[in-house]
């Protein structure tokens, strides 16, 4: 497969199909789904559209709470669905369930074949090891079915541990690792103390997603110096689809704007569509266009971004995602007036090697948040990194926060998203 730049898409960013599949896939929602029924309105233009409102995470979640076990989210009788995926619940909330029919799981796989993977540059050549578990969660199902897609020869990682991962992407000169960017750095410090020398394998590219890491550029340097690899962030939801990918230019994350129609709300609670010139900064809200069978319209994804539409080296000319998604935001903590998301304090934790996990606990303390930051260490300068780690979260974000070691194999770990922000 070609490894170049995406379709153009006309001003305002706006796919010349866009509005015609909107118009179809709202029209067949009003005849069928219960759930948007009374939500919303025939849509001919984009004034149309601007005026729908606005879905969220806990109208989804209420619906299937009180319409066991799927909600009324659905478009077709139950016997049209033919896959089922659930949320990780790593938020602290019920994970929802989602279904797809066939016609929605192929435009899934068609968007990790023709656009996260180009973007990456895995080809059919490639060997592909999935380091995940294969449960209910989407994980990397999708994309474990769109390197089918494209050819490569897919290697499947669940029900194995650490180490059987490690050896079986060696033995079998896996040349793709698809994983979260957390269970990446795990798996380097497992090759490190099994004496494996993960840069002198045959992994070239590693796609990652769950987690804003891979946009963290010092994550992302780690993983890459671990591997020996080019490291890519890919951001997607189980109940929305796959968003978007980053591209060789490294400063952030294309939009997909071929399959979904994205905008932006202020901080002020004003929805914008993307600008056409400079940056808008607030939570992400997607409309995905291929999923029928259980959309979403309008949802406010609570991802903290700032999009530009500036010109990217890679030749797409799609949004872009300055530096990934920036955090949850409901994962903003303030410390002495400071606005923190976790990603800004994993971008200078992962600076310091003898680190290795880490998790923020936040407080009330007279009624202002305070923040520690528990750190395992590795070798014997742990306390010294800490102290240095506290030092420059003051001078970089301006916030005094203290730093702590812990005990190495006390933090919690998963090949799933890790939660590293607790509220304590």
């Amino acid at each position: 497969m070609v490894h170049g730049p995406h379709p153009a898409l006309p001003q305002r960013g706006r796919d010349p199909k866009a509005l015609e599949r909107l118009r179809a896939g709202i029209e067949l929602l009003l005849q069928s789904n219960r759930f948007y029924q009374a939500r919303l309105h025939p849509v001919t233009t984009w004034e149309d559209f601007a005026r729908l409102p606005l879905t969220t995470k806990g109208e989804i979640t209420s619906d299937q709470q009180a319409n066991p076990p799927f909600g009324t989210n659905l478009t077709f009788p139950i016997d049209g669905y033919s896959r089922l995926h659930q949320t990780s619940g790593t938020s602290g909330t019920v994970p929802l369930r989602w279904l797809d029919t066939p016609e929605s799981w192929d435009w899934w796989i068609r968007i990790w074949a023709n656009h996260i993977y180009r973007s990456a540059g895995v080809q059919t050549h490639d060997r592909v090891f999935f380091a995940f578990s294969f449960g209910p969660f989407i994980g990397f199902w999708s994309a474990f079915s769109g390197a089918e897609r494209l050819g490569a020869l897919v290697i499947p990682g669940g029900a194995m541990t650490t180490e059987q991962r490690l050896r079986t992407m060696l033995d079998l000169r896996a040349t793709v690792l698809c994983s979260t960017p957390t269970y990446a750095i795990r798996l380097a410090e497992a090759a490190q103390a099994l004496g494996i020398d993960l840069s002198a394998s045959d992994i070239r590219l590693t796609v990652h997603a769950g987690e804003p890491g891979a946009s963290v550029d010092a994550t992302r340097d780690l993983i890459e110096r671990s591997f020996g690899a080019r490291c890519f962030d890919h951001t997607g939801m189980t109940e929305l689809g796959p968003t978007g990918v980053s591209c060789e230019a490294r400063d952030g994350v294309h939009l997909i704007e071929s399959e979904f129609v994205f905008e932006v709300r202020d901080d002020a609670g004003v929805v914008h569509s993307l600008p056409e010139t400079g940056t808008i900064t607030g939570e992400l809200v997607a409309t995905n266009l291929g999923r029928w069978g259980s959309p979403l319209i309008r949802y406010r994804t609570g991802d903290r971004v700032e999009v530009t539409r500036a010109a990217c080296e890679c030749g797409s000319q799609f949004a872009k995602m300055i530096g990934g998604i920036r955090g949850r935001v409901d994962d903003m903590f303030t410390v002495r007036g400071v606005n923190l998301y976790p990603s800004q304090v994993e971008d200078l934790v992962r600076r310091h090697a003898a680190i290795g996990e880490f998790s923020i606990e936040v407080r009330s303390v007279r009624g202002m948040e305070e923040a520690t930051i528990l750190c395992e260490c590795q070798g014997d300068d742990g306390e010294g990194a800490v102290s240095m780690l506290a030092n420059e979260l003051r001078l970089a974000l301006g916030a005094r926060i203290e730093c702590r070691q812990v005990a190495a194999g006390s933090l919690p770990r998963s090949d799933l998203k890790s939660r590293r922000l607790r509220r304590v």
